[in-house]
């Protein structure tokens, strides 16, 4: 239902913001850590003390500001790909409540679902409008059918050929809801 390339962009932009969390460390770990040179032991020794105590402080601030920093953007891109999930899905169903509680099934007025270019569900949409597309054609055909109908009725003169054009339409009026069975 949720088309493919919706799913690689999700994952691409993810992927992209874990690393660029990783590279604001790693470039954070870069500037911070001190840089010396040491000619001997003992100095390598008070290098590593040196690093020791200033990694712990920037991996620390470091893990809180990427911590931060990636639940507000995946809060963000979630609530962006909800949205476009759940917008269909609530046009779905007010256009569902609307052809269940309208009188526009006597009017064959259905409208087609439109749905913003970037929303998911574009074939949902598209299957839906063509199935408005033939209930509007079949109550058009069974409206026609009945007026017909109930022209040929009203013009009845007790002769055996207006009976016989008043069955004729009673006919087609039966054949067009038949149509209409799913």
């Amino acid at each position: 239902m949720i088309e493919k390339s919706f799913k690689r962009k999700f994952i691409l932009r993810f992927t992209g913001i874990v690393l660029t969390g990783m590279g604001v460390i790693a470039m954070l770990l870069y500037i911070t850590i001190p840089s010396s040179e040491t000619r001997h032991y003992a100095d390598a020794i008070i290098s590593f003390i040196k690093a020791d105590d200033a990694l712990s402080g920037v991996i620390r601030a470091a893990l809180i500001v990427e911590s931060i920093v990636i639940s507000g953007v995946v809060v963000l891109v979630a609530v962006l790909a909800s949205h476009k999930i759940a917008g269909p899905v609530y046009s779905l169903q007010r256009v569902i409540n609307e052809l269940v509680t309208s009188r526009k099934a006597c009017e064959h007025k259905f409208r087609p679902i439109t749905f913003r270019s970037y929303d998911q569900l574009q074939n949902t949409a598209r299957t839906f409008n063509t199935m408005i597309n033939g209930l509007n054609e079949h109550f058009r055909a069974i409206s026609d059918a009945y007026e017909e109908f109930e022209r040929a009725r009203k013009e009845i003169d007790n002769t055996p050929e207006s009976a016989a054009r008043l069955k004729e339409k009673a006919d087609n009026l039966g054949k067009a809801i038949e149509r209409f069975r799913v």
